[in-house]
């Protein structure tokens, strides 16, 4: 028997092969007279590997149901962990190649089905199973996913009430996110058409299903928000379809420029009762893309009339107003009216009050300058000189109207006037004499 082989049996089944070789390792407890041999720990392992890729079932893919545990991703992709259940574990691989397609996030104590096959690792003589396909236990990848993937952006707060924006009351510009192709993109375009034909609509084609639409999702949402195209508001649409088909709105990427966004966004995806999380991070959700299109954009029939009842209650109320303040100017000139008269009524009754005192004053004032006037005219009429000259004096003046007063101011034959009390006397001085 060749070194390394184990030994064949003539059914050649690989299983009986192997009980073969066991059969010949344990000779002496078996009681089988069987030569001993030595085999290397490289034969060992390559013994094993063989049986294993011809046994019926562990040769081929083999699925596999355990927990995760230890869970590790290198810097190249690669995922490691361990498939445990109760009574043994076993390590398991997912290429990089398959670990990047998962929609899903691996985590310890996650129930999965593996797929995959049994390798040996001839290095250290364990064993493992690469992995081509994982799902969790209890629930579709898709379900995981988008239950990982909401509680997530719930904890960072993507979904708070608080950070909805306002949607436009009278919106100019609208941009529309969805594929360029059927039903929706002409329903939705019907509908703004019909309700505000004077709307601007740009459109951004993307996928909206499959790998990849979720990236093209966020692209438009993150260039429909450049100033350069001035939007008021964006519509998120797609028509119905199974959950798999609207997963792309609750991949991160879309969600997360939903929620980023500085445009307000309406989102209208699939029917009634379909949710997806960027339904949940927009502005406001609508249960249907014409739905949606419909809240965006207000109806100009109905702004119209609705301004026609504005004017009218603004009227009325104008008119109101206006009778209102006539009234309250005609009781308020009354009351100025009155208040006038009443004023000058008062300014009357004072100013006869002040015209009496300062009569009053003006009397008393009058009375004492009268006596003082009197108390002057006799302290004047004493020293009166035409009073001295009544009594019979005269008052001499030279030419000059000097007052004469000493014999020495005049010499024989000057002209002089002499002032007596009923006139003057024209004399001329025939001497003098000095006493």
């Amino acid at each position: 028997m060749p070194r390394g082989k184990a030994p064949k049996s003539k059914s050649g089944d690989p299983s009986q092969q192997t009980l073969d070789f066991a059969a010949m390792m344990l000779g002496d407890s078996l009681d089988v007279p069987v030569k001993k041999q030595s085999y290397s720990v490289s034969e060992i392992t390559a013994l094993l590997e063989e049986a294993i890729e011809e046994h019926p079932t562990l040769g081929g893919s083999v699925v596999v149901q355990g927990e995760l545990s230890n869970v590790k991703r290198s810097s190249r992709g690669h995922v490691y962990f361990t498939l445990k259940d109760e009574g043994a574990s076993i390590g398991g691989i997912l290429w990089a190649s398959t670990a990047n397609r998962l929609n899903f996030d691996l985590e310890d104590g996650l129930e999965v089905y593996l797929t995959g096959r049994l390798e040996i690792y001839r290095p250290s003589g364990s064993y493992s199973i690469v992995g081509s396909r994982i799902e969790p236990v209890g629930v579709g990848a898709l379900q995981l996913a988008f239950q990982q993937i909401k509680a997530r952006l719930e904890a960072e707060g993507l979904f708070m009430e608080e950070f909805k924006k306002p949607l436009p009351e009278f919106p100019e510009r609208v941009g529309i996110i969805t594929s360029s192709t059927g039903a929706v993109i002409h329903d939705m375009l019907r509908v703004i058409r019909r309700k505000n034909p004077l709307v601007d609509v740009v459109l951004a084609p993307v996928k909206v299903q499959g790998e990849g639409a979720s990236l093209e999702i966020a692209q438009a949402i993150r260039e429909l928000n450049h100033a350069h195209y001035n939007l008021d508001v964006i519509i998120l649409g797609r028509g119905g379809g199974s959950f798999e088909d609207l997963f792309c709105f609750s991949e991160e990427p879309a969600v997360r420029a939903v929620f980023e966004s500085a445009v307000p966004i309406v989102t209208g995806i699939g029917h009634e009762p379909d949710y997806s999380l960027c339904d949940a991070a927009a502005d406001y959700s609508a249960s249907t893309p014409t739905a949606a299109a419909d809240w965006a954009v207000p109806d100009i029939q109905a702004i119209v009339e609705n301004h026609a009842i504005l004017a009218r209650d603004l009227l009325e109320n104008m008119a109101e107003l206006i009778l209102y303040y006539e009234q309250t100017l005609d009781h308020n000139a009354t009351r100025l009216v009155e208040l006038h008269e009443s004023c000058l009524e008062s300014c009357g009754h004072k100013l006869e009050q002040r015209q009496e005192r300062l009569l009053s004053q003006f009397n008393l004032a009058f009375q004492k300058q009268e006596q003082r006037l009197a108390e002057a005219a006799a302290v004047l009429d004493a020293y009166n000189p035409l009073a001295t000259l009544a009594r019979g004096y005269g008052v001499a003046s030279d030419s000059q109207r000097k007052v004469i007063r000493s014999v020495r101011q005049v010499n024989a034959g000057d002209a002089i006037t002499l002032r007596v009390s009923d006139g003057e006397i024209q004399c001329q001085v025939t001497g003098r004499q000095e006493v």
